[in-house]
């Protein structure tokens, strides 16, 4: 039996705020500013480049001593004017630290003062993400962050909307989860392409941190949805979201627009992927393309082959609560036996339900329920309990930094599933 304990040894969660960059990090054009101390914007940088192995936009109000003291409202002011005429950016978005939240600073206050005393910053729309690091992990930072991009943007008015926007294919909004890769949002646009919709992905990181090649870093997003996409929302024909932290995202958009909205708390697997398709199909009113229909074929071929490797597999796990369900439960389809479900934060336990208790915990309390299984599925953290307990270990989540090609990697839809598939059983090999 595990030891009771009443400290985080090796916490596996990240901060909210760190969640909250990388949604920034999916809008075009956007300057993200960090309310906090120096200290927290590097570390996120930090985290966030071994990563993703790219140059990490973001800025910080960079508080001292005499500000935790007096806080840093006026600060918060300044850094957003200093941003605006500094970097010339189409959107800001801050997020707030525990510092500034043990505090109580108002950035909604703070940036109605300011725009008194800048007229001139009035139309800039500013987006402002209450993310403080003792409430939840990088999941809560994610789903707050696409939040409150949806409620400030959807309504900013638009400007360079074209008019012949509405002749062209269908629209249909995605809101994936922080659990997804670039690569994974991609295949995401390409299947929904696949039925004939223009995809709006929000936020969307298979262009901004999909890891092409930049003549030079810049200050602000480069790629990401684009600022007239959030002003098209209400033309689009349904709303999908993925990962149950989207949901509430998703019902946003539906009653702010009237507009379908189905979540997907898991598009990896055979029976997620089939309920994505039919979903697309019923939509469209079209079949389902040859292309799906065939890579649907390899995955059956896959399960086929290798049912009686998959089956009977111990498999521990932890990562945050959206991408744990995800590779779970597509283990426990193709007969695998689930021995530890360890989830970064509380988000969704209550919700989603597998052979086995969701539990939150750290990777101390990992390393001593993983004793009895084959194969543990974790971030790059992770490698310190695999490499005690000798069992292989597969990389998912973030960081991942010591496996080449995490961020490309597809683990959704019927290809993504039979990658994942075949990814598990090379590391067990």
């Amino acid at each position: 039996m595990a030891k009771t304990r009443h400290y985080d040894g090796n916490p596996q969660k990240n901060s909210p705020a760190l969640g909250a960059t990388l949604a920034y990090l999916g809008v075009n054009g956007l300057l993200a500013l960090l309310h906090g101390s120096q200290g927290c914007s590097s570390f996120i940088r930090l985290q966030l480049s071994r990563h993703y192995k790219e140059p990490i936009p973001l800025n910080s109000t960079a508080l001292l001593e005499d500000t935790v003291i007096f806080g840093g409202w006026e600060h918060l002011k300044k850094g957003i004017a200093v941003a605006a005429d500094k970097y010339k950016p189409q959107i800001i978005g801050v997020m707030s630290t525990g510092l500034t939240e043990t505090f109580g600073d108002d950035m909604a206050s703070a940036l109605t003062s300011l725009r008194s005393e800048r007229p001139d910053l009035v139309d800039l729309p500013v987006v402002l993400a209450s993310t403080p690091d003792y409430i939840g992990s990088m999941q809560e930072g994610y789903q707050l962050t696409v939040e409150a991009l949806l409620t400030t943007l959807a309504e900013h008015p638009a400007n360079t909307l074209d008019q012949s926007y509405a002749e062209q294919a269908p629209s249909i909004a995605l809101l994936p989860g922080c659990h997804l890769t670039p690569g994974d949002v991609e295949e995401l646009k390409e299947i929904v392409m696949e039925f004939g919709f223009k995809p709006i992905t929000i936020p969307d990181l298979s262009i901004s941190l999909d890891g092409h090649a930049e003549l030079e870093a810049a200050p602000v997003v480069q790629g990401g949805t684009l600022l007239e996409d959030f002003q098209r929302l209400p033309k689009c024909s349904a709303c999908l979201s993925f990962g149950l932290s989207m949901e509430k995202a998703g019902d946003f958009l539906k009653q702010m627009y009237e507009i379908p909205h189905l979540n997907f708390p898991s598009i990896t697997g055979l029976t997620a992927s089939d309920a994505f398709v039919l979903a697309l199909a019923k939509i469209s009113g079209k079949p389902i393309p040859e292309k799906l229909l065939r890579q649907r074929s390899r995955l059956l071929d896959t399960l086929a082959d290798y049912h009686d490797q998959l089956g009977g597999q111990k498999i521990a796990i932890a990562l945050e609560m959206d991408l744990l369900y995800s590779l779970a439960s597509c283990l426990v389809e193709v007969g695998s036996e689930l021995t530890v479900a360890l989830a970064a934060s509380q988000a969704g336990i209550h919700r989603l339900s597998l052979p086995i208790p969701i539990e939150v915990g750290d990777l101390e309390t990992f390393e001593e329920r993983a004793v009895h299984s084959n194969l543990i599925i974790a971030n790059s953290n992770g490698r310190q309990a695999a490499g005690l307990l000798k069992i292989p270990h597969l990389r998912a989540g973030l960081p991942v930094f010591d496996r080449v090609g995490y961020p490309q990697k597809r683990w959704i839809g019927y290809e993504g599933t039979q990658q994942f598939l075949f990814d598990m059983l090379n590391s067990l090999g």
